[in-house]
Order: C-alpha cells, then sequence, then structure tokens
C-alpha cells in the first residue's frame, strides 16, 4: 500500500480490519495458495460495508468451508504430484460441490483453472476436460460459463480435437455475446 494511501486511513479503519481479519480468516496467509488474494478481498469488503454482525453470524460457516477446501485443495496438489491424476480430479470436484456464497464464483473459477492449469502442465488434457465438464454447472454466470468453455476449447485444441475446440470457443462466444448476468 502506498504511504499516501496508508496516511489517509484513520486509527479506527486500521483498527476494524485486523479485527476483520481475525474473525474473517483463521488461515494464516501463507498457507493460501489459491485462495488468498480472494481472502484479502473479503475481508476489506468486509471492512467497508456496515454489515457486520450479519457477516460474523455467517462467517462461521464460510469459515468452516474455507478450511476444509485448503485442505482439499493441498489433497490434490499432493495427487498431482505422485501423478495420480484421477483420484486428484475427484477430490479437485469436492471443493466445487461444497456450499458456497454466490459471491465467491470468482474464487471458485480461479480455482478450477488453476487444477486445469496443474493437469495441463502434466500433459493430463482428458482429465483437466473432464473436470471443467463436471464442475460447469456448478458455475451461475455468463463470465464464468464462457471462461469454462474457453478453457475447454484450448485444452481440446492442444489434443488435436480442432472440430470439438472450435464448438466451445463458438459457445463461450455465444454466451459473451449474451451478456453478463446469469
Amino acid at each position: 500500500m502506498p504511504s499516501r494511501v496508508r496516511r489517509e486511513w484513520n486509527e479506527p479503519w486500521r483498527t476494524l480490519l485486523r479485527t476483520s481479519v481475525r474473525w474473517l480468516s483463521p488461515i494464516p496467509f501463507t498457507r493460501r495458495r489459491s485462495f488468498g488474494l480472494a481472502m484479502a478481498g473479503a475481508v476489506l469488503g468486509a471492512t467497508l460495508f456496515p454489515t457486520m454482525p450479519l457477516l460474523r453470524a455467517q462467517s462461521g460457516d464460510l469459515s468452516k468451508t474455507r478450511s476444509v477446501a485448503e485442505s482439499q485443495h493441498e489433497i490434490v496438489m499432493i495427487l498431482i504430484r505422485k501423478k495420480e491424476f484421477d483420484k486428484a480430479a475427484e477430490e479437485a470436484n469436492k471443493i466445487f460441490q461444497m456450499k458456497w456464497p454466490a459471491d465467491w464464483e470468482p474464487v471458485l473459477l480461479k480455482e478450477l483453472r488453476d487444477f486445469s492449469g496443474q493437469f495441463e502442465k502434466n500433459r493430463q488434457y482428458a482429465v483437466a476436460v473432464h473436470l471443467l465438464e463436471t464442475n460447469l454447472g456448478m458455475f451461475k454466470t455468463t463470465k464464468s460459463k464462457a471462461a469454462i468453455w474457453k478453457e475447454k476449447g484450448y485444452l481440446l485444441e492442444k489434443m488435436g480435437k480442432h472440430d470439438e475446440a472450435l464448438d466451445c470457443f463458438r459457445e463461450a462466444l455465444r454466451l459473451e455475446k449474451a451478456g453478463g448476468h446469469p
């Protein structure tokens, strides 16, 4: 944070931010991977809205879900390192099947694309495509669905399935032209 911005913050806001970090973030920042920046954004967003008591009531469930998702993420990453790709995909699916608030969809999309990228890096294109297909229905916004269709298209193209890739990109284009709302 630039120093001129830091000076503009008054002490009550800094105290509120530190307090919010404690009750919204039981997981140390150093252990978070894909969820790290999103968590920081959620903390900052929570400090700027006047519905703090409501957020505190809901944060227990969200904290538990995030904690389970973090463990699940680590399981997936270990399975990928062990080259157990099918098991890794099964475990990854569990993250997307959890009960998440609607405003966490961008975080989940990033997580899905990160897993897809890990499978791609290991040349497991079919596993990545299956992961995307399995979880496409979990996403509600047109923007997220279009991003998943594009990701699937990239993978199919790498697999040499150019006609299927073309269909994916056309579906993404159709969704993007249709509008940004679910």
